[in-house]
């Protein structure tokens, strides 16, 4: 029997009404829905939300991530087109000048040839200094990668710095500021390949050879004899009892040997960056600067891995 004209709308408005209903159904809580029914919901509301919230959260690491490498590309395109390597004699490099401009803490750039290590380095002369740019880009952006910085306590002018410069960068898991350091405790061959450090200040550019590395544990309860060696500690060398309590503790716990030599009175830069082997390690890399009409270069066939490293066991951090 044919349905009326009425009869005909009502239906169209009924079925309507239920493929809305059914749209929802999966997802909203509806009047006549069973205990178990408002459970399952309720879990598969909650999973939605956290699904968007992981891909808010990953839409932002993206955006700091490219924020980060658009930054630093253009910071070596502006270093690189004032440089001009040496020493400058007390005035101010070209190179820093530019950067200076940007942003007035720059003390100078550093860069591992090969690597995405080639940028510059701040530092901020106040009580928090080594917080400052912890989260804060280069050019005073808010970012967690932050930039890499001199510590508050060295001195770096024209005419004195420390004995050891010590900078700090985080471990970026997108191989931005210091990550790319890691390489380092993969095996010898980067080494090998990557033996030297150039350091510019704002007044003259160093080559500095690599001569130890090793991951350390900052607390007693990670060591086997509760000494922590407070390497970031170590920036002057007044006496040769320090210094060679300093050397003595690096030689101890370097993962390589190598053929690059240390006397007093030389001077070093330190990298420091955190590690991922267990909670609270850091990654640092010494280097000694090339003397006064020293060869640039280092015979890394010379160079070998240190069997009697010590802590952490490197053979149970990498499963050798």
């Amino acid at each position: 029997m044919a349905l009326s004209g009425s009869a005909r709308k009502a239906y169209k408005k009924a079925v309507k009404a239920k493929k809305k209903r059914m749209r929802g159904h999966w997802l909203l809580i509806q009047k006549g829905d069973s205990a178990k029914e408002v459970a399952s919901k309720l879990f598969t509301q909650f999973a939605v939300l956290v699904l968007i919230a992981c891909g808010l959260i990953l839409a932002n690491e993206l955006r700091l991530s490219l924020s980060t490498k658009s930054l630093n590309s253009s910071l070596k395109e502006l270093y690189y087109t004032y440089i001009s390597p040496g020493d400058n004699g007390g005035e101010l490099l070209d190179s820093a000048k530019a950067l200076l401009e940007i942003n007035p803490d720059t003390v100078g750039w550093v860069q591992i040839d090969g690597t995405n290590i080639s940028m510059p380095v701040v530092q901020k002369k106040t009580a928090d200094g080594n917080e400052a740019y912890l989260k804060t880009a280069f050019d005073g952006s808010s970012n967690k990668a932050g930039t890499i910085f001199l510590d508050m306590r060295n001195v770096l002018n024209a005419h004195e710095r420390s004995d050891n410069l010590i900078i700090y960068g985080h471990n970026q898991k997108d191989k931005t500021m210091f990550g790319d350091l890691a390489y380092y405790k993969k095996d010898i061959d980067f080494y090998s390949e990557h033996p030297v450090i150039i350091f510019s200040s704002n007044y003259r550019t160093d080559v500095y050879k690599i001569f130890a590395y090793f991951v350390t544990p900052t607390l007693k309860s990670q060591t086997a004899d509760g000494y922590v060696f407070d390497y970031h500690n170590r920036l002057n060398f007044d006496t040769k009892e320090k210094y060679d309590d300093f050397i003595q503790n690096v030689m101890l716990r370097t993962q390589i040997i190598t053929p690059v030599d240390v006397e007093y009175g030389d001077k070093f830069l330190t990298l420091s960056t955190c590690s991922n082997e267990f909670s609270g390690s850091r990654f640092a890399v010494f280097a000694r600067r090339v003397r006064e009409g020293e060869d640039e270069t280092v015979d890394v066939s010379q160079a070998y891995l240190n069997p009697d490293a010590k802590e952490p066991d490197w053979n149970v951090i990498y499963n050798r």
